[in-house]
């Protein structure tokens, strides 16, 4: 394993879920000290507990909702607290969520706020507050946000109020890019196509199968599979990582070739 985050710190959001959590834990594989967030208190506990247990004071964790702003400020100024800093922020949480109509005319102003809050206002938040803590402390750091295929390529399986988003994300990202990259910054984002994230993705991607409409999904796939949270995870260490010292503004495909 490489050892690219030897003495650097990260904050990372969603990160008991399954991607957050192959996140946290190939930082902590490469040496970084991760403050974990998530809204989930159980899910969250255990990710910390593993970590005590295989790798005690690598991982820190704090219950946080990040749609809120107040939370946001509160998790970065965790992060300084606990570390002097934090180098890296990795905007994980966000997502869809059972029960959201797939189709356009189906969507209400509920369904709609409640998820571009959840996946496009938390990024902008939390990216928010990490500039501007560095800039007070008169330095930079690096963000690797999580977009998604769903918005960057039309596809008839994505709900339109997840892809509108996952689109903003994309945008957001650039724009980030452009600006802070004169006082150090860099800001990217990973954007996974379908992927194995969690226990509830496993069984729904069952259900397709048994349905026989997964083979169609998976089609325009290259590769024809799901990937792997793991996967995401290497990507997101290399963003993060001085190996991706010259790019910014980048939105990396980890999507099996095509979609």
């Amino acid at each position: 394993m490489l050892n690219r985050f030897e003495g650097k710190t990260a904050l990372v959001t969603g990160a008991s879920g399954g991607i957050g959590s192959a996140v946290v834990e190939r930082l902590v594989d490469e040496g970084a000290r991760v403050l974990a967030v998530d809204i989930n208190e159980e899910t969250l506990q255990a990710l910390q507990n593993r970590f005590d247990q295989s790798n005690p004071g690598t991982v820190f964790s704090m219950v946080c909702d990040v749609t809120k702003l107040e939370n946001a400020k509160a998790a970065v100024a965790k992060g300084w607290e606990l570390f002097g800093t934090v180098d890296t922020l990795i905007n994980v949480a966000g997502g869809s969520l059972p029960g959201c109509p797939t189709h356009l005319l189906e969507v209400t102003e509920e369904r709609w706020d409640l998820i571009m809050n959840l996946n496009a206002k938390s990024t902008f938040f939390f990216g928010q507050e990490f500039i501007r803590t560095h800039l007070e402390h008169g330095t930079a750091g690096n963000i690797v946000n999580f977009a998604s295929q769903a918005g960057i390529v039309p596809n008839e399986y994505a709900r339109p109020h997840y892809a509108a988003s996952k689109g903003a994300i994309v945008s957001l990202t650039k724009h980030m890019s452009k600006e802070f990259a004169p006082q150090g910054f860099r800001v990217n984002a990973v954007a996974p196509g379908y992927c194995a994230s969690g226990e509830r993705i496993r069984a729904l991607w069952k259900i397709r199968d048994e349905q026989g409409v997964s083979e169609k999904m998976l089609w325009n796939v290259a590769m024809h599979r799901l990937a792997e949270p793991s996967e995401e995870a290497a990507a997101v260490a290399f963003l993060a990582s001085d190996d991706a010292s010259y790019i910014t503004g980048e939105i990396l495909n980890v999507c099996g070739g095509g979609f």
